[in-house]
C-alpha cells in the first residue's frame, strides 16, 4: 500500500492519504484483513474522507481573516468569503461509528491520536456550520461582528486539535507502511522474482522515499542520494517493457497499464530532477532566488502533483497470468 501526497497551503506536508493496493499485497482480494490491519483502515478512512475538507476550510479562513489572533472584524475585503463551509448531518453518524471501531481491539498507542481527530471534528460540526451560515447570509452586517468574533476561538482550537493529531497519526502511518512495503518486496520477489510485479513495487517504494523526502526542510544532497536509486530503477523497468513487448506479454504490457505506469515513474523522476535543479540554482545564487521564493514551491508541488499521478496509475496496473 502506497499514500497519495498533496501540498498543504503554503507548506509542504500531506495533507491526504490514499491507499492503493499492489501486486502481492497481502489485502489483495479474498484475503481477510487482520484486526490491526482493519483498525489502520479506520484510521485511512478518517483522512481520507476529512482531512483535505479541514485543511481547505483553515487555509481558507484563515488567508482571509484580519487578524488570526483577535479574529475577524468583518471589515474584510470579502467577509462573505470568511465561510469555512459546512458538514453534513450524517457526519455525526461518521463520528459514532469510527470511535466505536476505534474502540476495538488491538489497542494502538496512535489510536489517541485517531479519536483526538474524531473529537475536533464534533467540536467542530455546531461552531463550522453556525459560521457558515452567518457569513454566507451575511449576518454580521446585523451584529457588527460579534457572533463572528465569538466563533472565531471555537473554529481555531477545533482546527489546530485536528492538525496536531493529524500529524502524529501521520508519523504512524508512515511508519507502518514503510515496514509493511518493505516486506511485500520480499515475497514479491520470492514469488515472481525482479520482473515486472517486482519493478512495479520497488519503483513505487523508492517513488515514496523521494516524495517523503517533500514533507521537511529540502536536502538537496539526500535528494540526489534517492535519485540516484531510483533513476536506475526506472530505466530497469523501460527496457524489461521493451523485451515484454516482444513477446507474448506485449498486449497486456499496453492493455494492462504497465507501459504507462512506467511512463509515470519516468514523469514523475522528471519533476524530482526539476527540483534538485532549482535548489542547486538557488545555492549558487541565494539573491535571484530571493526574488522568486515561489519558484521553489511551486516546483515541489508539480513532483507531488507527479507522484499522484504515478500512485493513480499503478493503481490501475493488471497482470495477465503470464505477466512476471
Amino acid at each position: 500500500m502506497f499514500v497519495k501526497r498533496f501540498a498543504r497551503g503554503s507548506s509542504w506536508a500531506v495533507l491526504l492519504w490514499a491507499l492503493v493496493s499492489v501486486p502481492g499485497a497481502s489485502l489483495a482480494a479474498g484475503k481477510q484483513q487482520s484486526p490491526k490491519e482493519a483498525k489502520v483502515s479506520v484510521y485511512i478512512s478518517i483522512i481520507n474522507s476529512q482531512s483535505q475538507y479541514v485543511f481547505k476550510s483553515y487555509s481558507s479562513y484563515t488567508k482571509q481573516v484580519a487578524d488570526v489572533n483577535k479574529g475577524p472584524t468583518c471589515n474584510e475585503i470579502d467577509p462573505a468569503r470568511l465561510s469555512p463551509g459546512s458538514m453534513s448531518s450524517s457526519a455525526l453518524d461518521d463520528y459514532k461509528s469510527w470511535k466505536k471501531a476505534l474502540a476495538k481491539a488491538p489497542k494502538l498507542e496512535s489510536d489517541a491520536a485517531a479519536l483526538d481527530m474524531v473529537d475536533a471534528l464534533e467540536q467542530l460540526y455546531r461552531p463550522e456550520n453556525e459560521a457558515s451560515e452567518y457569513y454566507y447570509q451575511r449576518k454580521y452586517k446585523a451584529d457588527a461582528c460579534k457572533r463572528g468574533i465569538e466563533l472565531h476561538p471555537l473554529l481555531m482550537a477545533g482546527w489546530t486539535k485536528y492538525m496536531k493529531a493529524e500529524d502524529t497519526l501521520r508519523v504512524f502511518l508512515d511508519k507502518y507502511t514503510d515496514e509493511r512495503d518493505t516486506a511485500e518486496l520480499v515475497k514479491t520477489e520470492k514469488q515472481y522474482g525482479k520482473g515486472l510485479h517486482y519493478h512495479q513495487s520497488k519503483l513505487m517504494l523508492q517513488a515514496k522515499a523521494l516524495v517523503h523526502l517533500t514533507d521537511k526542510p529540502l536536502d538537496l544532497a539526500t535528494l540526489k542520494e534517492q535519485m540516484a536509486l531510483f533513476e536506475p530503477l526506472v530505466t530497469s523497468a523501460k527496457e524489461l517493457v521493451a523485451k515484454e513487448k516482444k513477446g507474448k506479454n506485449a498486449e497486456g504490457i499496453y492493455h494492462g497499464g504497465y507501459e504507462q505506469f512506467v511512463s509515470a515513474a519516468s514523469q514523475y523522476g522528471d519533476t524530482v530532477k526539476r527540483l534538485v535543479n532549482v535548489l542547486e540554482e538557488e545555492r549558487a545564487d541565494p539573491k535571484s532566488a530571493a526574488k522568486q521564493p515561489q519558484r521553489l514551491q511551486d516546483s515541489v508541488k508539480s513532483s507531488i502533483s507527479a507522484f499522484n499521478r504515478l500512485v493513480d496509475q499503478s493503481n490501475k496496473v493488471m497482470y495477465t497470468k503470464a505477466m512476471k
